[in-house]
């Protein structure tokens, strides 16, 4: 009986481990993180502040690593150092906006402000990608044709093909790489002409195999009955309380912070001269604001990470 009794409590521990190991942010209703993710975008995107882009910048690395998707998001930095550094020297070669001119280079001005705009734009895309790799954990396929499937079916589906593209053509390309190094066709050795000719086979397998896939999968849809009525989703997710105390306070919030940055609040003047990198008080609210819906995710874990404690005590 003691036996049993420990098996029960090992199984409800594991159980309850389970559970504890999702995210609560992916628990919620699909509207409701795939607000956050709109949201978190557009405030990237709107508020071209140093300050405000360093700040979002630290909170979603922070989201990416409570989130597990680190070994994707240190492979993103290590990417964008490159990407930032090229966007600070293309900008000021096309832009010779600018009152601070600091070199001429072939009758091009080189200004402070065409520098310091590129490196604000450059911060704003890594922030948008760094986004996107919680984005791709949290709302799952099932959950994005929940979405939009009523909406418009076809488009929903073209969407969730093209962003299921790049990293199902990246794995694939490996796999064919290692099955070609294996053959003896290594696209890193070799003179110019060999690796050329290496990679023009690797791309024409990967092709080969796409289109032989792609017709596969039309022919199963088309078997299946795809586009014969309406599509109906199969996982129903219900809105719960919750998610509407959520909503409650993260609607509002947005609203407030895209009518400050409509008034100029968290926007940097940069052309056609650099201006002061300082905030008022009403920037910081403003900043204290974003701050908050950026770290959406990470209030939710740490709310629940208290009462998790709590109850274990």
């Amino acid at each position: 009986m003691f036996l049993m009794d420990q098996q029960m409590a090992k199984q409800r521990s594991r159980a309850t481990g389970a559970v504890r190991s999702r995210l609560v942010f992916e628990q919620l209703n699909p509207w409701v993180t795939f607000s956050y993710y709109v949201v978190t975008i557009a405030c990237s995107m709107v508020f071209l502040h140093p300050i405000f882009l360093l700040v979002e910048l630290l909170i979603v690395v922070g989201v990416n690593y409570v989130a597990r998707v680190r070994k994707q998001m240190v492979m993103v930095l290590e990417g964008s150092i490159f990407m930032v550094a090229f966007i600070m020297v293309l900008n000021p070669l096309i832009n010779n906006r600018g009152a601070h001119v600091i070199w001429t280079f072939g009758g091009t001005l080189i200004t402070v402000e065409a520098i310091f705009y590129g490196f604000m734009m450059a911060l704003s895309l890594v922030i948008v990608l760094l986004t996107f790799l919680s984005y791709n954990k949290v709302l799952t396929s099932q959950k994005f044709m929940y979405l939009f499937s009523r909406i418009s079916p076809k488009l929903t589906l073209l969407t969730m093909i093209t962003l299921r593209f790049v990293p199902l053509f990246i794995r694939r390309l490996k796999n064919i790489s290692q099955a070609q190094t294996v053959r003896g066709i290594n696209v890193n050795r070799g003179s110019s002409r060999q690796r050329s000719i290496g990679v023009v086979k690797m791309m024409e397998v990967l092709l080969v195999r796409s289109f032989t896939d792609a017709l596969q999968t039309a022919d199963s849809m088309n078997a299946r009955g795809y586009g014969s009525g309406q599509r109906s989703s199969y996982q129903r997710y219900r809105f719960k309380q919750r998610d509407l105390l959520c909503l409650g306070w993260f609607i509002p919030l947005s609203g407030l912070c895209f009518y400050a940055a409509s008034q100029g609040i968290g926007r940097m003047v940069v052309y056609p001269a650099l201006g002061s990198l300082g905030l008022s008080l009403t920037g910081w609210l403003v900043l204290l604001g974003v701050a908050v819906l950026f770290s959406f995710p990470l209030i939710l874990e740490a709310w629940e990470w208290l009462w998790w404690n709590l109850l274990k005590s």
